[in-house]
């Protein structure tokens, strides 16, 4: 499909063929050894003998054009999600006074914050690693090893 010829040249013991393949352009065996351009897995599958056979030009087309559906998916879910941030920051930036911006501003502050009475559960004690650290000194302290009770 670019090009690229591939060859397999049967052993002369009976034992495994060597299969290479020969780059349209010289100077396209850079381009894929530096990794900028990419065989088709198919193709790179049966060159490391992972696949008896060599892919046929429909499996390489069905390919392609999987890849392509893939593309314009990955473009259509870009799309969406710049939509929705540029949604999402709409709704954020301060906006014209409105009848509900007016009832906002006259309740106080703490009272949008407070949770309602259903959703209050008792404050636990949460122990922070990082005061503990800082808190202590740097300096070594020796260790015993405790014997367990059984």
């Amino acid at each position: 499909m670019e090009g690229n010829k591939y060859f397999e040249y049967p052993n002369a013991n009976n034992g495994r063929s060597k299969r290479t393949v020969k780059y349209r352009k010289n100077e396209d065996m850079w381009a894929y050894v530096a990794s900028g351009k990419r065989l088709p897995v198919q193709w790179s599958a049966w060159l490391t003998h992972t696949r008896p056979d060599p892919p046929g030009i429909e499996e390489l087309q069905a390919d392609l054009a999987r890849q392509q559906r893939v593309k314009l998916n990955a473009a259509i879910l870009e799309a969406r999600d710049e939509a929705e941030r540029a949604n999402r920051e709409r709704l954020q930036a301060p906006s014209h006074h409105s009848a509900a911006d007016t009832q906002s501003q006259n309740v106080s502050r703490d009272e949008r914050l407070e949770p309602p009475e259903s959703d209050r559960r008792p404050k636990t004690q949460t122990r922070d690693p990082w005061a503990e650290a800082l808190s202590g000194s740097d300096e070594p302290r020796s260790w015993v090893p405790m014997t367990r009770k059984r």
